[in-house]
């Protein structure tokens, strides 16, 4: 009975929804690219077997979520993640005027290898190998955090031979590999310097640091980054703002 009854609420789930699940698939698996050009609604329409108003419904709601970019005359795309977007959206990095720290790299590192027993807990058990992006930003000639990044390389074949990265990478992930990251969730605790930390940030061996681990999610839902982030805490700090709705 209680399957029956998850299939009767599918069933009766709103028919422009059903349709922006399946467009939403299709961004996700990559069939529409970052940039693909959409047909008009009248085709969408006639290949979903639907009407053209309920096409537009689910278009619309899919603008609402940043994935589709509609405008008169050019029709309708599939979003890119911009420089712009990706720093507003992920990071919250502030000087004490409260501006944004605009990173940029200062030295990066790559390599791939087996991987760690948190590398899978986190990528997933099918993870077989890993890339480990590992970078030092700077902001005005200042060193200020070293991040450690490992992704699957089932995910994100070829990034090693892509070096040097762009400064941003989650559009690079967007558009090189059709990973559109939607969430991520950070911890936040301290930590102190050890040698290495602290000759890449310029600081005494023991200085307090802070550190972020940042999971990112792509479209889908899957968790496609494992992020280590050691900042300096002489430099800027950490800001979040909350709302109450």
């Amino acid at each position: 009975m209680e399957g029956e009854a998850k299939n009767t609420r599918l069933l009766a789930q709103p028919l422009y929804k059903r349709a922006e699940v399946e467009m939403t698939n299709r961004i996700a698996t990559g069939r529409w690219p970052a940039g693909y050009q959409l047909a008009n609604e009248f085709a969408l329409a006639d290949e979903f077997g639907v009407s053209q108003g309920t096409i537009r419904k689910a278009l619309v709601a899919m603008e609402r979520r940043g994935l589709l970019m509609r405008s008169p005359g050019r029709g309708t795309m599939v979003c890119k993640t911009t420089q712009e977007e990706s720093l507003f959206a992920f990071f919250r990095l502030r000087n004490e005027s409260g501006e944004m720290v605009i990173p940029t790299p200062a030295r990066e590192e790559i390599s791939s290898g087996d991987p760690t027993s948190r590398e899978i807990e986190v990528l997933g058990p099918d993870c077989r190998q890993v890339i480990r992006l590992n970078r030092l930003r700077q902001n005005g000639g200042t060193p200020f955090v070293v991040e450690r990044m490992s992704f699957d390389v089932a995910t994100c074949d070829g990034m090693v031979e892509d070096l040097p990265l762009p400064g941003s990478l989650y559009p690079y992930l967007h558009e090189r590999f059709g990973l559109m990251i939607m969430t991520v969730s950070e911890s936040i605790t301290a930590a102190v310097a050890d040698d290495d930390l602290a000759a890449a940030l310029e600081v005494e061996t023991g200085a307090p640091l802070l550190k972020v681990v940042r999971v990112a999610r792509d479209l889908s839902d899957r968790k496609v980054e494992l992020r280590d982030s050691f900042y300096r805490t002489d430099f800027a700090s950490y800001q979040i703002e909350l709302a109450r709705s």
